[in-house]
C-alpha cells in the first residue's frame, strides 16, 4: 500500500519563496518557475507604429520563452517599469528609437539591476543563456545564506540565545520526546523542522534534558 502524507508543502513553498526572494523593491521570481520570464516596454520617443512592430517582433525571436509586451500607452515607461519589477520579471528588455536604429535592445535584470546592451542576432540564445545564469546564481546566494545560517550547538543556553538573537538552523541533538521538544517550543519559539536526510546515527545528549540521544535533528522558528 502506499503511503500518503500532507504537509501543506505548496503554500509553505511559496511563502518561502516570497520571503526569500524579494527585496525592497518587490518579489524577485526565478527564471524558472517565473510566469513571465522578459516582459518588454516600449519608450514612445519616436514613432509608435514602429517601435510597437520593433517589440512584436521580438517576441516572434524569443519564441520558446514566456514574454509579454507592455503596451499600455496611458502608463508611462518609468511606470511600468516600477511595475514589473515589483512583480518579479527576471529580464526587462526597453526599446526605444535608440535601439531601432542601432538595431540592439537594453535588458536589464531584476536581481541587481544590471543593464546591457544586445544585438539582436543571436539575441534569444544570450537571453536563454542570461535567464540560466540567473537561476544558478539565486540558487548558489541562498545555498550560501543556508549554510552559512546553520550552527551545531551542544548547550541548552546557547540554543536559546542564538534563537533569541541571530536565528537560523541549529543542528541540535534531540532524545524524539514529545516532551521535551514541547518544553523548547515554550521556551525558545523553536520546534524540530526535520531530520536531515544526510543525518548520521552519534552517539549524543538530547539538548534539553540530557537524556540519550542519536541524531542531530534541524530546529527552528516558525513564521
Amino acid at each position: 500500500y502506499p503511503w500518503q502524507n500532507s504537509w501543506g508543502f505548496s503554500t509553505r513553498s511559496i511563502g518561502g519563496l516570497i520571503m526569500a526572494q524579494s527585496d525592497d523593491q518587490g518579489l524577485i521570481l526565478p527564471p524558472k518557475i517565473a510566469p513571465v520570464q522578459v516582459v518588454i516596454i516600449p519608450i514612445f520617443k519616436g514613432t509608435k507604429d514602429k517601435i510597437n512592430k520593433y517589440c512584436k517582433d521580438l517576441v516572434e525571436k524569443l519564441s520558446g520563452l514566456r514574454v509579454e509586451i507592455d503596451l499600455k500607452e496611458e502608463e508611462s515607461a518609468g511606470f511600468k517599469f516600477n511595475k514589473w519589477e515589483v512583480k518579479g520579471v527576471p529580464l526587462r528588455i526597453e526599446v526605444g528609437q535608440k535601439e531601432i536604429e542601432s538595431e540592439t535592445v537594453t535588458v536589464v535584470r531584476r536581481d541587481n539591476s544590471r543593464k546591457e546592451v544586445m544585438k539582436l542576432g543571436s539575441l534569444k540564445e544570450v537571453i536563454e543563456k542570461l535567464l540560466e545564469k540567473i537561476q544558478d546564481e539565486a540558487y548558489m546566494r541562498h545555498k550560501k545564506f543556508t549554510v552559512e545560517n546553520t550552527r551545531e550547538v551542544d548547550t541548552y543556553d546557547e540554543f536559546k540565545e542564538i534563537m533569541q538573537t541571530k536565528r537560523g538552523f541549529l543542528k541540535s541533538f534531540w532524545c524524539e520526546n514529545a516532551e521535551c521538544e514541547k518544553k523548547i517550543k515554550e521556551e525558545s519559539k523553536a520546534t524540530t523542522r526535520c531530520l536531515p536526510l544526510d543525518a548520521k546515527e552519534e552517539k549524543g545528549q538530547c539538548i534539553y534534558c540530557g537524556k540519550k540521544a542519536k541524531h542531530r535533528w534541524l530546529f527552528a522558528q516558525s513564521y
